[in-house]
């Protein structure tokens, strides 16, 4: 199954580089980029270079990946997950191996008609359980109105092992067979509910504090004696800020003083922050990690 899932990501690359027509053996850095490029754009994930040498490039493996990167890629090929991949072609599968069974065997005409059927029915009966799906949306739960989709994150609980979900429009479509959803947001409370007991939105309660900072980074507001005052009261005088440098070059340090200095005046460089992950005691922000865009 994981030989016939590598075919198939070939075959999805193909459909946006079509000029492409080798293999996995003459797949190049070029096209290990652009394919890590697709995914990223069309998924929102991260898939690193040296996984697709150790897992996709060889003509075999010794062992199956790990599930959340066999999910990554069963979506990149169009099903919801690896499950919904493995469920649909190992039918198939069956239904070849029944239909041989038929021809060399040559039972009767009506059993292997009546068999034929009873499979099928039960196939596109678990077939339509499996596709039947709701579209949720996340809101503020105070502005009832939806979250931007760059905010927030959202993953599926299943059988105790965490799956990303993919956001378009601040909606997103889950099974109803999944068990649970946990939101987490660097701006919001996180957020775990049960789907069979939601309905067609969540409302996700704010981070004050951070919506507050969110809003210092991001506002041209002048009025520095108010950031000053505002930040002072907001910032615990342990914080810790780490700024993770643009494409990964590294990281930097900054105490509440140092921290504080750069949000009183804005700049351009100030703008260029985004917050991946914010913690508090309660009372105060303790600690934040930003990402330079």
């Amino acid at each position: 199954m994981f030989q016939e899932l590598k075919n198939q990501i070939l075959k999805e690359y193909k459909k946006h580089y079509p000029f492409f027509q080798g293999s996995w053996k003459s797949f190049s850095s070029k096209d290990i980029r652009q394919l890590i490029d697709l995914i990223e754009t069309n998924q929102n994930e991260r898939v690193s270079e040296k996984w697709i040498y150790t897992h996709l490039k060889p003509e075999a493996s010794e062992k199956l990946p790990r599930k959340d990167m066999l999910d990554i890629f069963s979506k990149f090929i169009g099903y919801t997950d690896w499950e919904e991949f493995l469920f649909k072609h190992q039918n198939q599968s069956k239904t070849i191996i029944a239909d041989n069974k038929k021809k060399s065997k040559k039972t009767s005409t009506i059993l292997s008609i009546t068999a034929l059927i009873l499979i099928f029915g039960i196939v596109l009966y678990v077939s339509m359980i499996d596709k039947k799906v709701k579209t949720i949306e996340i809101k503020n739960q105070y502005t009832k109105k939806p979250l931007k989709t760059e905010d927030f994150t959202v993953y599926s609980i299943k059988e105790g092992k965490k799956s990303p979900i993919s956001v378009n429009d601040s909606k997103i479509e889950v099974h109803e067979k999944d068990e649970k959803l946990v939101i987490e947001s660097p701006y919001f409370k996180k957020q775990e509910v049960d789907i069979s007991q939601t309905a067609n939105e969540i409302l996700v309660k704010p981070d004050d504090y951070a919506l507050v900072l969110k809003t210092f980074i991001e506002s041209d507001i002048k009025d520095w004696e108010t950031r000053k005052e505002t930040l002072e009261r907001i910032l615990s005088d342990n914080l810790e800020v780490i700024i993770l440098f643009k494409d990964d070059l590294g990281a930097e340090y900054l105490n509440k003083k140092e921290f504080k200095q750069k949000l009183i005046v804005p700049t351009n460089e100030t703008r260029k922050m985004k917050i991946i992950n914010l913690e508090t005691n309660q009372k105060q922000i303790t600690f934040i990690r930003i990402r330079q865009l």
